[in-house]
């Protein structure tokens, strides 16, 4: 895939889980579990004021757009996601972590299937989950290989798109990522795309358990307080990040989290 202009921009949304709280089926996680009705009436918003969703292979049209996508392969990507999505003529990329699927409170083989098959994206990320930039070469590669034969084996049709589990990624893994046959790879910086190519990571705008129906106006219109917010925040925690590691970094993360 060559470096593709776009007349307007693309703008894509990062979800993780849809969970009311910690007893909800699935994995829920403090900060990246959004609320379900909160899910619902920003995809009411979405199709509102932007009428549809975009996929990777669609063809270019005039505008702005917006992606939905989703990571790890939480079971609440079918279970509560794919209604609502059906329920307003919207679609979505899940990027599924193949090592994940069959796990509990994860997506099973048969629910990977129906998102394919009721027209949604599926995507890789990853085989483990593994930083890929913590990687050696040869690891990376399997990675890379053989959690997108898997998740093509399940889905029946071809994966050439790939999330960074973690946002973690530079040169050597979007080359990587290119020569095990992925078209796009995406990040987790926040930000709005002006061109799609293979050489560079799309950027992706994470939505969190606090993002309040003003906040999701300002970032689907991508400008106010909650994308400067958003901006820094992602430039101030890139600090410890670099100092401690990614791998520490998570750790502590996840301690501080429970």
């Amino acid at each position: 895939m060559r470096t593709r202009a776009m007349s307007g921009s693309l703008l894509v949304l990062m979800y993780h889980g849809l969970h009311e709280g910690p007893r909800d089926r699935g994995r829920f996680d403090l900060r990246y579990s959004v609320h379900p009705d909160s899910f619902e009436r920003q995809m009411q918003c979405l199709r509102a004021r932007i009428g549809h969703t975009w996929l990777p292979g669609d063809r270019a049209t005039d505008g702005d757009q917006v992606m939905v996508s989703f990571d790890d392969g939480d079971v609440s990507n079918a279970e509560v996601a794919l209604p609502v999505l059906e329920r307003l003529g919207l679609r979505a990329m899940f990027f599924v972590t193949s090592g994940f699927v069959g796990q509990p409170g994860m997506l099973a083989r048969d629910q990977v299937r129906q998102l394919a098959q009721a027209g949604m994206g599926i995507g890789s990320h990853g085989l483990s989950h593994r930083f890929l930039n913590t990687l050696d070469a040869a690891t990376l590669r399997e990675e890379l290989c053989f959690s997108r034969a898997e998740l093509e084996s399940i889905a029946g049709r071809r994966v050439d798109t790939l999330a960074l589990p973690g946002g973690r990624g530079g040169r050597r893994e979007l080359a990587a990522a290119r020569a095990a046959g992925y078209r796009l790879v995406f990040g987790s910086e926040p930000g709005r795309n002006r061109r799609l190519s293979p050489h560079a990571l799309v950027q992706r705008v994470p939505i969190t358990r606090d993002v309040t129906a003003d906040d999701f106006d300002e970032i689907l219109a991508w400008q106010g307080s909650t994308v400067w917010r958003m901006r820094w925040r992602h430039r101030l925690l890139s600090l410890p990040k670099q100092v401690l590691g990614d791998e520490r970094y998570d750790r502590l993360r996840q301690v501080l989290v429970g």
